[in-house]
């Protein structure tokens, strides 16, 4: 997300939540067993299919808590990214935001990327905090961004609607079975799922956002939005680790901590579209915050790790 606005985390907020330590399911033998597939092509066919969710105000209400909670501000996200050298937590009030991705530095006409989704996060009712990760923006101009959200609500995939006159959650896909066997794949060990955001119209600053139907080797639709008044936004986006949390004094940490134990999140086979191309993220297209400056403490957590599979198209996060 770039510009302020009320947000659940698809593109928004953020709620996590402290309670007793859960480390997610493990994947079975089954899945991480399976060979990783090949990332599918964005050319791929479209199906008339539409991917199962929330939508308009049944998707507004059922993550409104998240979105009253906080305003997304995504251009202070960039900075949110700093390092402050710290190696203890020091308390602090309110929400903590911080992020780290990889982030275009030139305007795309659309993305793709696979994320990976851990299920067995459970945050508990209480749990202020929200975990985004990853989430994809293609660029300034686009109007949807995609995001994976945990928060006391339970975890979804949901698509945030930045063209909208109020901005917000427009659809709501929930991680449960059927979402997992229909729209992810087994990578490193964890299920994933591929996204494309793409502009389908140049003239109306079209946008859909589709996730890929594995079970039919094509792409579903997931929500579409359109508004000019976002051309004029010509700066890059982003995808992805991005974190709403407040201070834990039990654990002397944020909430989330406790609950997200355990996980690894992952944003791999990043590429923009340029020109009618598409290109494999890349040191000279994007930025990354070099993970050896990137300190856990900062994102109010011991223990996360940060790394570059490969630079700048696969980043991972493991806590």
């Amino acid at each position: 997300m770039s510009s302020s606005s009320p947000l659940l985390r698809g593109a928004a907020v953020a709620l996590l939540v402290a309670g007793a330590l859960l480390a997610p399911a493990a994947a079975s033998s089954s899945t991480s067993d399976k060979p990783v597939a090949a990332a599918p092509s964005p050319d791929s066919p479209v199906s008339n299919r539409a991917v199962p969710a929330l939508r308009g105000d049944a998707a507004r209400t059922a993550t409104a808590p998240m979105v009253d909670e906080r305003l997304r501000k995504r251009e202070a996200s960039r900075e949110a990214a700093r390092t402050s050298g710290t190696t203890t937590i020091t308390p602090w009030a309110g929400a903590l935001h911080v992020v780290w991705g990889a982030f275009p530095n030139v305007s795309s006409d659309g993305a793709q990327a696979t994320h990976s989704i851990n299920p067995g996060i459970s945050i508990p009712p209480g749990n202020p905090d929200i975990v985004y990760a990853p989430t994809l923006v293609p660029s300034g101009k686009s109007c949807i961004e995609v995001t994976t959200f945990y928060w006391q609500g339970g975890n979804g995939v949901g698509a945030w609607d930045w063209c909208a006159a109020s901005p917000g959650f427009a659809a709501v896909a929930w991680i449960d079975s059927s979402f997992v066997s229909t729209y992810t794949t087994p990578f490193q060990g964890l299920p994933a799922y591929t996204v494309l955001d793409v502009q389908t119209n140049a003239v109306t600053n079209s946008w859909t956002a589709y996730l890929y139907n594995y079970t039919t080797s094509s792409w579903d639709a997931l929500f579409t939005s359109a508004d000019t008044a976002k051309l004029s936004e010509t700066h890059g986006g982003w995808d992805m680790f991005e974190v709403y949390t407040e201070y834990n004094s039990a654990t002397g940490q944020g909430y989330y901590c406790t609950e997200t134990y355990g996980t690894q999140y992952h944003a791999a086979n990043l590429q923009i579209k340029v020109g009618g191309t598409w290109s494999a993220l890349t040191t000279g297209n994007s930025s990354v915050t070099p993970p050896g400056s990137v300190n856990s403490t900062d994102f109010g957590c011991y223990g996360l790790s940060f790394t570059l599979q490969t630079a700048n198209s696969h980043w991972q996060v493991t806590h």
